[in-house]
């Protein structure tokens, strides 16, 4: 068990103990059990959550996408948020707008983060399983804890870290692919994983219009908390 830095409960906590080393190691490890044909049951269950996003708009006015363009929604609402102050589906979003996908969304919200970055910029557009919301960049979660005070440890499991160093050293690897090297049931790490900014997921649209399966990457967060400018930075296994 590592300590590290989790961001979902009311206080912030602090990342501590997970070494670069220790995320080698845990890589080399779960690639050789998978090379062996080994495999450890394990049980866990995740919830989906699918409230619609309801939007009130006056007859008489004109169509958000007449007045404003595809990223300015986005931005809006998201920064407007729900009420109750859960994510916003990507689908919620593309519904706001007339011939606008969810495809389109997911795209544009992407060419967002990328200019944010570029300008260096304090927002970014933050997904997880249950939708995208707006946030900061990793790099001013000093800021965050200004705000939100008391700082408090937690644990990453073993389960975790082997998850995790299969998508650092695999970036854009499959759910699947990430059970058939761990030889057990992964998702609800990876969407524990996404949920604490650690990884992202996303997919990507085939040549024939088709959305592909989601697959996972290290965020900016990663690469910050482990002081790496790319993944090309990660020591070898064989280190």
């Amino acid at each position: 068990m590592s300590n590290f830095d989790d961001t979902s409960g009311d206080h912030e906590e602090a990342w501590e103990g997970l070494s670069l080393e220790e995320l080698g190691k845990a890589y080399a490890q779960v690639v050789g059990q998978s090379d062996n044909g080994s495999s450890r049951p394990e049980d866990s269950a995740t919830e989906n959550l699918s409230d619609e996003f309801e939007t009130l708009a006056a007859p008489d006015e004109p169509e958000m996408d007449e007045v404003a363009s595809l990223a300015s929604i986005i931005e809006g609402a998201l920064f407007i948020g729900h009420a109750d102050g859960r994510p916003v589906q990507e689908s919620e979003l593309a519904a706001l707008m007339r011939g606008v996908t969810t495809d389109d969304v997911e795209q544009e919200i992407d060419r967002l983060n990328d200019s944010y970055k570029l300008n260096e910029q304090a927002f970014r557009i933050l997904r997880d399983d249950d939708g995208v919301r707006l946030g900061v960049a990793a790099d001013l979660e000093t800021v965050r804890r200004a705000f939100y005070g008391k700082v408090r440890e937690a644990t990453l499991s073993q389960g975790a870290v082997e998850v995790l160093s299969l998508v650092a050293y695999q970036p854009g690897i499959t759910v699947e692919k990430v059970q058939s090297q761990r030889g057990k049931e992964s998702a609800s790490l990876l969407s524990q994983l996404v949920r604490r900014r650690l990884l992202e997921q996303r997919r990507v649209t085939t040549d024939d219009g088709r959305r592909g399966a989601p697959t996972y990457f290290p965020t900016e967060r990663f690469l910050n908390l482990f002081n790496l400018e790319s993944l090309d930075d990660l020591p070898q296994v064989e280190e």
